[in-house]
Parts: C-alpha cells; structure tokens; sequence
C-alpha cells in the first residue's frame, strides 16, 4: 500500500481476528487511518520543548556546546507529560467534519475544551 510519494511504501500486520469483515471493508478501514496527528505531536515536542535539543559542536569542533541544551530525563518527561495533557485537552483543531474539538473531546474523555491554567492548577 502506499500512501503518498514522499512516505514510500508502508506494510500493514493485522493480529486482530477479521475474519467476520468482508476484503473491502478491512480495505477501508486501513486507507481511513493516517498519522497526521502523531506528526503534528511530534512536531509540537520539536518546537516547544527547546531543552530537549542536543549538544551542539563548536565551530572549531574541539568542544560541545551546551548553551542551547539543558537535558534532564526527569524534567524531559516532565515536559512532555504537560505537553502532552495540553495537546490533548487544550488544543482543539478542525478535522473533516469540520468541528473544532480536542483530541479529548473527540474520544468523549471530556465536554469542553481547557486552559492551560485548569490543568496546572487541576480546576
């Protein structure tokens, strides 16, 4: 299968049983799914989260040069736990039924769209 020019090809495993499905059906639910999401997170952690950029090399290329790097796994996951609550309950974004709703919204986890501030003060 594949999905566009610039991804290759992509191999699909099923380990769920799908014999009660006709060919097509399971056709469709696999040309459904897409990564776009996963990407747009993963990006959002590339832009955000600054401290998680590694070490650089001086231009001499004796050194490292820590000035934009600030690594700690602890206060990574940190970051990336707020991040990812953010992502997921704050950050509404339009999809093709054109409603406006998080990712939260749309499993039913929740109503209403957050502030930053209800989920670093847990109101």
């Amino acid at each position: 299968m594949n999905t566009s020019i610039d991804k290759g090809f992509s191999k699909v495993d099923c380990t769920t049983d799908l014999s009660s499905l006709e060919p097509e059906q399971v056709a469709k639910m696999i040309l459904n799914v897409n990564d776009h999401a996963t990407n747009f997170f993963i990006q959002q952690i590339r832009r955000k989260l600054s401290d998680l950029v590694r070490p650089l090399t001086t231009a001499r290329g004796d050194k490292k040069s820590y000035t934009y790097s600030n690594f700690n796994p602890k206060y990574a996951q940190m970051a990336l736990t707020i991040l990812r609550t953010y992502y997921n309950f704050c950050l509404p974004y339009k999809s093709r039924d054109k409603k406006k709703l998080s990712p939260a919204q749309r499993l039913g986890i929740t109503e209403k769209v957050f502030t930053i501030e209800d989920i670093l003060y847990l109101r």
